[in-house]
């Protein structure tokens, strides 16, 4: 499955998710404190027109992820869910190729937000977890490399290695990592990873960075069964 197949699976998920007739648009996600259920479909509607006009300046700051939702403020969610799709199929056909890791870790990233807001996990080991981690793994990891000492991550799929010969390592599954480094984890949760016996504490800061804080509460449970 290539990124762009990633994409659409994910996008077919998530417009499966809100449609539901039992799902509210006013739903508040609380990985996005300020976005309900439509905002953050709003947000990848928005991320795909921009990608189309190439809109890209200030892309992944607060004011260009606002102008999104905005935009769309008037818009029932599936008058949003049919912009989404046709935006997402135009945006697809311009990147061919070449989609980027960072487009599925957003959208996958905001599927396990709406999964975690509407009580509904599933889908957590689909290959868009493992391609989001593919972005954001090396991120993480610079910031980890950052504290003291080095630091090997291990994930079900990617490892990322001092290559001092390090015994410190944290080992999690793909959503695991892909969760803690976008700040969709609590510190203690994040501490409770498998590091080896290796006391997590001199790394623990580092998770949380711009623009990933620490949620003030879980946001979801790990370990919740796939399906």
């Amino acid at each position: 499955m290539d990124n762009g197949q990633a994409y659409r699976a994910t996008r077919d998920r998530i417009i499966g998710l809100v449609v539901d007739p039992d799902v509210d648009a006013a739903t508040v996600v609380p990985a996005c404190p300020a976005w309900t259920v439509r905002d953050v479909v709003a947000h990848l509607a928005g991320v795909c027109e921009d990608i189309t006009t190439g809109n890209m300046d200030g892309a992944g700051t607060d004011p260009w992820t606002a102008e999104h939702v905005s935009k769309r403020a008037e818009q029932p969610l599936p008058t949003v869910v049919d912009e989404w799709r046709i935006l997402s199929e135009q945006a697809l056909e311009l990147l061919g190729d070449s989609v980027p890791d960072q487009l599925v870790f957003d959208e996958v990233t905001h599927e396990h937000d709406l999964r975690a807001a509407l009580d509904r996990p599933g889908s957590r080991d689909d290959r868009a977890v493992t391609v989001g981690l593919q972005f954001l793994g090396p991120v993480l990891h610079a910031m980890l490399a950052a504290e003291a000492p080095p630091l090997r991550i291990r994930s079900d799929h990617q490892e990322w290695d001092p290559g001092d010969g390090t015994r410190a390592t944290l080992s999690a599954s793909d959503f695991d990592l892909l969760r803690s480094g976008s700040g969709r984890r609590t510190r203690d949760q994040i501490a409770a990873l498998d590091w080896g016996g290796t006391d997590p504490a001199p790394w623990l800061n580092a998770f949380f960075y711009e623009p990933f804080q620490e949620p003030p509460a879980p946001l979801e449970h790990p370990g919740v069964a796939t399906t």
